[in-house]
């Protein structure tokens, strides 16, 4: 992927148009599904939709001309034929030759055991524990079936029986992960840490393969995360009534400081990530941004740093950036909180809900959003209300020192705590991948920890 040229995403409104009928076809002839759908809306604010990992239908001539028209790409996998919208978030069409399984519409979730529990369903999970992919399907009996689907970086959409690790390794190197040190007390010192990580990374990645590994670190920093997020987890309580976990998350966004983004972006490269957009947000946010994504895992990034207008003709994703003084609003809260990738953990995970219906349930909760930074038919994107976290009095000092902020700032900051991390509440639709970059700005500017009001 060439992410030197300008992105420019496209909108599907037909290919999403078919699905969506395919789907309403589904819901009318397997009360299951019909009722899956009906609860995830009220439960957990999300669209049965956005949960598809792919259709399974009986393949024709008459189908494969329809889904070409409509810009899916055909593949081959073993006895199967593959359907993929690539330049898009819509689920893949996968076409069969025989009636051996009957047509039907597979979720993605994270564990099928839990789902099948949950929703009060039984059928044969295919694929070993632990594997890159397993697969059940719950309703073997009815005209359109549906499937559950467990993806540990797995690409594919056959079931995983010849397991490329063993369930020990799996465990094993999820622990390794959720036990690293995540602190240093000095640049010097955090260096040293940054390049333990990769030595982790890579035993993981020669434990469990390259996909598999990116998915157990991502799981683990959702896991870290949803630790300091109380709106996280009670998005998460929500989402497990139906078994359905953190299936639907739409990127993992990452903070760095200037010094450590070029090591950051080469960390997730060795994870299978490849760099996409771009974004420069201009010279008042001071901020900039790379899009990161590993689509064999379907996993997405967005990787957050301190730019100056003078460097957005750089690629600073793999340009070493020297410290500035002043710090934007990236810069500061790394200052506050450390990286993210080290002590800090994620700034926020975007998971796909209904847009209008989440901040009405989890208020609820005396929890609230912001007003959105998105507002598209295609695209809607706000933040709930920052967690507010104590800060290190080091960190504050040291902020103070370098003069970052004033002294009147960082009484505030101990005294109050500080802006820490959200949970994206975003909707696509479409099959729209893309971002928009002055929208961004707004929030970006909006979260600094100088202007947040909490």
């Amino acid at each position: 992927m060439d992410e030197n040229r300008p992105f420019q995403w496209q909108r599907h409104p037909q290919a999403e148009r078919f699905l969506l009928k395919l789907l309403e076809e589904a819901q009318q002839a397997n009360p299951a599904i019909r009722a899956l759908e009906e609860g995830l809306s009220t439960t957990s604010s999300t669209r049965l939709f956005d949960w598809l990992d792919h259709f399974i239908l009986e393949g024709s001539g008459e189908l494969q001309t329809r889904l070409e028209a409509l810009d899916f790409i055909p593949q081959h996998q073993a006895q199967l034929t593959l359907f993929l919208h690539r330049d898009s978030t819509l689920p893949a069409v996968i076409t069969r030759p025989g009636k051996e399984e009957p047509a039907g519409i597979a979720l993605r979730v994270d564990s099928i055991a839990h789902f099948l529990q949950c929703n009060g369903l039984q059928g044969e999970i295919r694929g070993e524990p632990l594997a890159p992919l397993r697969r059940c399907c719950a309703t073997p009996d009815c005209h359109w079936a549906l499937y559950a689907v467990e993806r540990r970086g797995g690409k594919g959409y056959l079931p995983t029986t010849i397991m490329p690790y063993s369930q020990a390794q799996y465990l094993e190197s999820q622990e390794q992960w959720q036990t690293i040190r995540r602190t240093a007390p000095t640049p010097a010192e955090e260096k040293q840490l940054l390049s333990s990580l990769v030595d982790t990374a890579e035993h993981l990645i020669e434990t469990l393969g390259r996909d598999t590994a990116a998915h157990v670190i991502c799981q683990a920093e959702r896991g870290y995360w949803m630790a300091r997020n109380r709106v996280a987890r009670i998005q998460k309580m929500r989402q497990d009534i139906l078994g359905m976990g953190w299936a639907n998350h739409d990127h993992h966004t990452f903070r760095s400081s200037r010094r450590h983004f070029a090591k950051l972006v080469e960390f997730f490269s060795l994870l299978g990530f490849e760099r996409r957009e771009r974004f420069y947000a201009g010279k008042e946010a001071g901020w900039g941004a790379q899009v990161m994504e590993n689509r064999d895992a379907g996993l997405s990034l967005f990787l957050d740093v301190d730019l100056a207008p003078e460097e957005v003709a750089l690629d600073f994703s793999t340009q070493g950036l020297e410290e500035r003084e002043e710090l934007g609003t990236v810069g500061l809260w790394c200052g506050l909180h450390g990286d993210s990738i080290l002590a800090a953990g994620m700034h926020h995970l975007a998971a796909n809900c209904l847009f209008e219906l989440l901040p009405q349930d989890l208020h609820r909760y005396q929890t609230d959003f912001m007003a959105p930074f998105s507002d598209f038919d295609y695209l809607k994107q706000s933040f709930s209300r920052g967690e507010i976290w104590e800060v290190a009095p080091s960190r504050v000092q040291a902020l103070v020192e370098r003069r970052a902020i004033t002294p009147a700032k960082a009484e505030q900051f101990l005294s109050k705590g500080v802006i820490g991390s959200h949970l994206e509440n975003i909707q696509r639709r479409e099959g729209y991948k893309g971002f928009n970059k002055n929208n961004v700005n707004l929030i970006i500017r909006g979260t600094d920890p100088r202007r947040y009001q909490q």
